[in-house]
């Protein structure tokens, strides 16, 4: 029994000491980035969307309450080259197995990996209901995709569903979500400087 506790202890230490780790990592990503934390930043982002953890780009903005330098036009070239754009691309690849099953298995995948999914085909039919089959399609899709808080999941699945065409799916999915990183990454930054001046 004693052992048991032991081993449970030393477990929990590791998976804190894990978990500091990571948060060192993320935060030195986005406060001093570089092409290292270019390409761990793509991994993650990845991985985020692959399995929909959580609002990755508010938690790397988060990470700005901890800028000890001026949020300056240089900080935000680098933000945009080495974490905006390596986070779009990244989570634009992680969405597309969701986007390719739906293309290809439509309702009948979604009723099966619903439990997986967290949501339902009437979750899908409230988003395909915002897309009439007109021109401006692709644009709301891309304004919807901009937005930090909006789930990547429900509006990949309704691109699939509404069969829209790989390559501009891709191309608004990488746009979309680089415009969303650096927004976010924007109104973090300049609401930490404008909080700095009081």
């Amino acid at each position: 029994m004693i052992f048991a506790l032991a081993v449970l202890v030393r477990n929990i230490k590791s998976v804190m000491e894990l978990s500091a780790n990571f948060v060192q990592i993320v935060q030195d990503a986005v406060l001093d980035p570089s092409s290292n934390s270019a390409i761990a930043l793509f991994v993650s982002s990845f991985l985020n969307e692959l399995v929909a953890i959580f609002p990755f780009a508010v938690v790397l903005a988060g990470q700005l309450f901890f800028l000890k330098d001026p949020f300056s036009i240089a900080l935000i070239a680098k933000l945009l080259v080495f974490v905006a754009i390596p986070v779009g691309i990244g989570s634009s690849l992680g969405v597309l197995p969701v986007y390719v099953i739906t293309y290809f298995g439509g309702k009948p995948a979604i009723n099966k990996l619903q439990k997986y999914l967290r949501f339902s085909w009437q979750d899908v039919e409230k988003v395909n209901s915002r897309f009439r089959g007109q021109w401006y399609d692709e644009i709301l899709f891309l304004l919807l995709r901009t937005i930090p808080v909006m789930p990547s999941l429900p509006l990949s699945i309704a691109a699939g569903v509404m069969r829209m065409k790989f390559l501009r799916y891709f191309f608004l999915s990488i746009l979309g979500l680089v415009i969303r990183m650096i927004l976010t990454l924007l109104v973090v930054g300049i609401g930490m400087e404008g909080l700095s001046q009081l």
